[in-house]
């Protein structure tokens, strides 16, 4: 009697085995481990996951995409043009960035960052009316968006200064010219201080090779190669090319973040329009 009853167990054993290992094949092993997977990432034990009952769907990644020289993140739509290249300074070479909307939060603008924008050196450029827009509607939100493509002491300078002339404040009270909201706009095509800085739509960010001497600089301090470029705005300022210096660091993850653009957060004209804001 003992006897069979090892001989039963030991056959239970041999088939829970065949089991085992039949669920350990290519397929078999990942369909476990996926299901071992949701059980914990529903707080359950495996035995809970293998009900018939429920089905777990796992959370969805943002709807994003990048095809050629566009990206789409739900349904907006970011592209670049242009052929400036880092590698060689090529004399009166353009680009220009076209997107249909402001990023609507810290998560898109980082996605379009990184996984876009951030690889060329006008992408990231085209990002700072973004960012600027960002921190008016929201400034915890705009400090992350800054924080995220500025280096060396580039994000200190642009929150020293970008809050006296955006928002009202006790040096510009409300009503002075001095603090212009629509600061960001100033930046984008067809933006004009007699339309009340309405830019074109969708908005498009003009830019243009800067000076050939500053081009590919080595900065031992920042251990980086820095870019000079020149933003074309409208008429906001007495100079319509607004100089921005972009850098890329020896090491890291090979993305362009911008060292300075202070001469894009300085007085603009007092628009003649209302300004009606940007999408």
């Amino acid at each position: 009697m003992k006897g069979h009853s090892t001989q039963l167990l030991l056959l239970s054993l041999i088939v829970a085995g065949g089991a085992v290992l039949s669920s350990c094949t290519s397929k078999g092993a990942k369909d476990v481990a996926q299901a071992l997977k949701e059980g914990i990432a529903e707080g359950q034990s495996a035995s809970d996951s293998d009900s018939d009952d429920e089905t777990y769907s796992a959370p969805t990644t943002a709807d994003w995409d990048v095809s050629g020289n566009t990206m789409t993140y739900g349904d907006h739509t970011y592209t670049i043009d242009g052929n400036i290249d880092a590698e060689q300074y090529m004399s009166s070479s353009k680009a220009k960035v076209t997107f249909t909307n402001v990023p609507s939060d810290y998560e898109e603008f980082r996605t379009v960052y990184e996984e876009f924008l951030g690889k060329s050196i006008y992408g990231v450029t085209a990002m700072l009316p973004m960012a600027f827009e960002l921190w008016g509607r929201d400034h915890e939100v705009g400090k992350q968006c800054i924080a995220l493509i500025t280096g060396g002491t580039c994000y200190n300078e642009i929150m020293r200064q970008l809050p006296d002339h955006m928002v009202a404040n006790e040096h510009a009270p409300a009503g002075d010219g001095y603090a212009q909201r629509c600061l960001p706009a100033a930046i984008l095509e067809g933006a004009t201080k007699e339309n009340g800085y309405n830019p074109k739509y969708p908005y498009t960010v003009n830019i243009t090779i800067g000076q050939k001497a500053r081009w590919a600089e080595e900065s031992e301090i920042l251990q980086a190669y820095c870019y000079h470029l020149y933003l074309i705005s409208g008429n906001a300022w007495n100079t319509p090319q607004r100089s921005v210096t972009v850098m890329r660091q020896w090491r890291g993850d090979g993305l362009y973040r911008i060292n300075n653009c202070s001469a894009l957060y300085i007085n603009i004209f007092v628009p003649r329009q209302d300004w009606n804001g940007l999408k």
